[in-house]
């Protein structure tokens, strides 16, 4: 069994934290669909055993090449944050694919996560190549240009969201996606908004968890409610605001520190 020696690094908090919904848990292991992979990995006290893909995309696939204790200690500017890392520590931003991610958010609008999972799961079976994994049916993610059916797409429960997820897949190249990257954070930020459907939050998630904007700070409700109870003594504010009191407050790897936070919001609640 090929493993892979891993530190500062804990798998159930990076697969959990809600930046990627195709992952499935059988006793230790998790399956997880990543585009036209699936691949399989469980970890132990010093390692990550992985079972359908090499060491060199699991490592870059889990940001297990990033400068972790530097992170750390650029976010960690009070007690909040910080009780975050001590109880979350190990998470990581997975370096997801971007067309996956773009349509995973979109599908984000206004549900839940088990909501998100069907979704994604039923365009898969739609549109993706099936494959048997371990005696399991599952599903490739369909490739851009293949949501090409908006009847189909309305049957994969995706309600108002699926004349947006219709226009991603006539609008949106590998091309485009990849020319983000070379862009600064508010340019890249604005291209995905000009995108039907896409808004601050999920422009911004789509660049933290796939484009390697580690800045961008996403605000949902969650962030929303312990942001403000937080750092804003239980006042109201705006979104914007309080987007741009995490890039600012938390540096260039604000995305992390918006994670820390989700999940100690998520556990509040």
């Amino acid at each position: 069994m090929p493993k892979i020696s891993v530190k500062n690094f804990n798998l159930e908090s990076t697969l959990l934290c809600g930046q990627l919904f195709r992952v499935f848990r059988r006793g230790d292991w998790y399956d997880i669909a990543a585009r036209d992979r699936i691949f399989h990995v469980r970890q132990s006290a010093h390692y990550l055993e992985f079972q359908g893909i090499d060491r060199k995309f699991l490592t870059h696939y889990f940001a297990l090449d990033e400068p972790y204790s530097t992170i750390l200690n650029e976010i960690n500017r009070d007690r909040h944050i910080g009780k975050a890392i001590r109880r979350y520590y190990g998470l990581r931003i997975v370096r997801q694919d971007p067309w996956e991610c773009l349509i995973s958010f979109l599908c984000s609008s206004a549900a839940n996560i088990p909501k998100i999972k069907l979704n994604l799961e039923i365009l898969s079976r739609s549109f993706g190549k099936k494959t048997d994994v371990k005696g399991m049916e599952m599903h490739t993610f369909p490739n851009p240009g293949d949501l090409n059916d908006y009847d189909q797409i309305v049957l994969a429960k995706t309600g108002f969201r699926a004349k947006y997820l219709k226009t991603a897949n006539d609008l949106v190249s590998e091309d485009f996606l990849l020319s983000l990257r070379k862009l600064s954070y508010p340019e890249a930020k604005k291209a995905l908004k000009d995108i039907p459907g896409i808004g601050d939050k999920i422009a911004d998630c789509i660049l933290l968890f796939s484009l390697g904007f580690t800045e961008a700070f996403p605000i949902d409700t969650w962030m929303k409610k312990i942001l403000q109870k937080l750092y804003f003594n239980n006042q109201q504010v705006s979104n914007q605001k309080l987007q741009e009191f995490g890039v600012k407050y938390f540096g260039r790897y604000a995305g992390y520190a918006q994670q820390f936070l989700y999940m100690l919001a998520r556990e509040s609640a």
